[in-house]
């Protein structure tokens, strides 16, 4: 798969170096200009927020636009993936033909993402709309502590449910391409229903390779943020680069792991 991974990260660096022009044009003659030394603590901070400030109109437009590509890439590889494994059988991968079963089923991939993104975005606003109401009524009654037990409450019961989304996002991508099945709602919980059937198995698959994934996303900004010498263009461009490739490796390998392992290649040929 490693035409697929190099793809992968490819269009993932692409998306998303409009944003890094406007970054770097904004940050750079300030930055090579600043005294050799560690700066007073939170001065860097400041001053990058302030050089972005004037930009924040082409940094989100880029940042927005980046991520909507991104989400369209991802559906696209996901559901080439899903119907070359199915169809073509595991055979040398070619990826202009997983590219072209990708584009042939992007629609139904697409609802599934937005399905995915609806149960997000509806769970967490009734979430974030009752821990407002909570807060004004603590704030009257009960004080900050059990303030700070609803934020922690909403935070963990957030992350749960962000979690639950992806797993059934990721087995209902498999699940959508598998017999006559059409409706990406049923498959979308139907992998809900199949990742709470199998807690362990499928927590232990995700963090396998999305722990390392989230680990090497934000190592770029830290290396960048303690080391000086780091932050130069030559360094940062290939430290980024060298941690994208590892992310898409992962993302990759994530999607792969919940691929069905035997008998559904056989029963789609024959229907």
């Amino acid at each position: 798969m490693w035409r697929v991974v190099l793809a992968v990260w490819l269009v993932s660096m692409a998306v998303f170096l409009p944003a890094r022009a406007v970054v770097w044009t904004a940050v750079a003659e300030t930055f090579a200009a600043l005294p050799s030394g560690d700066l007073p603590d939170g001065e860097l901070s400041l001053i990058t927020i302030e050089l972005l400030y004037p930009v924040w109109a082409p940094l989100a437009v880029a940042v927005l636009s980046g991520w909507l590509a991104l989400w369209v890439w991802t559906v696209l590889w996901h559901a080439g993936l899903v119907r070359w494994f199915l169809f073509a059988g595991r055979v040398e991968v070619r990826l202009a033909e997983v590219l072209g079963h990708g584009l042939m089923g992007w629609w139904r991939w697409a609802r599934l993402g937005l399905t995915s993104l609806s149960v997000l975005l509806i769970t967490h606003s009734a979430l974030w709309l009752t821990l407002h109401r909570a807060e004004d009524w603590a704030f009257d009654n009960a004080g900050d502590g059990l303030l700070g037990i609803y934020v922690l409450t909403a935070l963990v019961v957030s992350f749960v449910v962000v979690v639950l989304c992806w797993l059934a996002t990721l087995r209902g991508s498999w699940l959508l391409g598998s017999g006559n099945r059409r409706s990406a709602v049923l498959a979308w919980l139907t992998g809900l229903w199949g990742s709470v059937r199998q807690p362990v198995r499928s927590l232990m698959t995700l963090i396998v390779w999305a722990v390392p994934a989230v680990v090497a996303t934000i190592l770029p900004i830290m290396v960048g943020w303690n080391f000086e010498a780091l932050r130069s263009p030559l360094p940062s461009a290939i430290i980024d680069a060298a941690c994208g490739l590892f992310v898409a490796f992962c993302l990759v390998g994530l999607f792969l792991s919940f691929a069905p392992v035997t008998g559904l290649v056989g029963e789609m040929r024959e229907e």
